[in-house]
């Protein structure tokens, strides 16, 4: 899926981001009532929104105002609507799980292009503009941005597998190969007689089911 938006100077130097519609930076239409379980035990309730393009969990506290959850190593999981997510180095959603593997998924906005600005600094189209110096990716990359350029952006999904401690890594053959050790030979074997794609969620669910024998 993709969604247009950009980033742009103007001359007094501050920075600009442009989205045409910037609603779909969050998972969810609304702010929905959500749990945070953490590794002590303990829990929380509140409003919770999934902001993908600055990969945070925003929630609304008892004053109304909107915060980011902080210290995220000290959470286990959150459950949001029917939706779970855990967090490994930034936030994935829980696609399946079984004895053995997790699935996940984490949205993630790259950068598509970096287009000039034409005369007259005017754009090409009228977008809603909010005011930053630096744009950090779903990867935690942080991009400087640059005078008089359009910086347009889109967002990808990208698969992640993970043990039963909330450990992930990003999907590829060789990441899995290493990450399931034990499974290693029978692994290896399943991979080479199927064509798996790593960019395919119905391929990745194929491959969890079958790591799910192993236990």
């Amino acid at each position: 899926m993709g969604t247009g938006c950009t980033n742009r100077h103007h001359q007094n130097r501050q920075s600009h981001y442009r989205c045409a519609n910037a609603s779909r930076s969050f998972l969810y239409p609304q702010f929905t009532r959500g749990i945070v379980e953490f590794r002590d035990g303990t829990k929380a309730a509140a409003r919770i929104n999934y902001h993908s393009l600055f990969d945070q969990m925003l929630f609304i506290n008892a004053k109304g105002d909107t915060l980011a959850l902080r210290d995220e190593e000290t959470i286990k999981f959150i459950t949001l609507a029917t939706d779970t997510f855990f967090y490994s180095e930034g936030y994935v959603r829980l696609i399946s799980s079984n004895r053995v593997v997790r699935l996940a998924e984490k949205q993630v906005w790259e950068v598509a292009d970096i287009r000039k600005v034409g005369s007259h600094d005017r754009p090409a189209n009228t977008f809603a503009v909010t005011s930053y110096k630096t744009l950090t990716d779903g990867f935690g990359r942080t991009l400087d941005l640059v005078l008089n350029e359009d910086l347009v952006l889109r967002k990808n999904v990208h698969y992640y597998f993970g043990d039963l401690h909330s450990h992930f890594i990003p999907a590829g053959k060789k990441n899995l190969l290493s990450f399931f050790s034990k499974e290693h030979n029978g692994l290896a074997g399943y991979l080479k007689e199927n064509n798996i794609s790593f960019h395919k969620k119905d391929d990745l669910e194929k491959v969890a089911q079958f790591l799910g024998q192993y236990h």
